[in-house]
């Protein structure tokens, strides 16, 4: 069995919505005479996409968590290892396989993007908690799903997110930072 997961899913909680995947893991690990390879993706480069609004409106781009290194891959990059899995099926008992396609500064990621967009002095700012909450509540996000977010933010901030990914760090896949940048200022042009 392949189940996809996400990097993060080591803390049952402590990581927003990630951590549900905890238990989803640890569910299926209890499974007995069933081989399983959770796949633990990095952060989306589409979840990017989502800051299209704050660049065109505020000019910045950011987070709860600022000058901070984070893995990020491609969905193109997920679904070639998750095929790969299928097709050879050849792992036993209960693993992990990390994957990412990059590992970008979040200052790296403005610059890049914002090169892209024509906006080469994009910067990103680092919001507080509070800040946050109230900026994802107004896109009409309910309270507690904003909640999750906010806190899996700061679990990105802490680096504790990523603590298990840095101990088992895959090779990295072929889409880079700079090749979703096509893709980001597509996005944005026709926004």
């Amino acid at each position: 069995m392949v189940n996809l997961s996400s990097v993060g899913a080591h803390m049952p909680k402590g990581c927003g919505p990630v951590s549900g995947l905890y238990f989803v893991e640890q569910e299926l690990n209890t499974l007995e005479g069933v081989d399983v390879r959770h796949l633990r993706p990095a952060y989306f480069y589409y979840n990017l996409l989502g800051n299209i609004g704050m660049i065109k409106h505020m000019g910045i781009i950011g987070g709860n968590y600022g000058d901070v290194t984070i893995p990020i891959v491609h969905p193109h990059d997920i679904a070639a290892v998750a095929a790969e899995e299928l097709l050879k099926l050849d792992f036993k008992g209960k693993s992990i396989r990390y994957i990412a396609g990059d590992e970008c500064n979040t200052s790296e990621i403005a610059k890049v993007l914002g090169s892209a967009i024509g906006k080469p002095d994009l910067q990103w700012v680092k919001f507080k908690d509070e800040e946050t909450l109230s900026g994802i509540l107004q896109a009409g996000l309910p309270q507690d799903v904003a909640e999750n977010y906010v806190e899996m933010g700061t679990a990105i901030a802490s680096g504790e997110m990523t603590v298990d990914y840095y101990k088992h760090r895959p090779a990295l896949s072929p889409v880079k930072l700079e090749d979703f940048a096509k893709e980001f200022a597509a996005a944005y042009a026709n926004s």
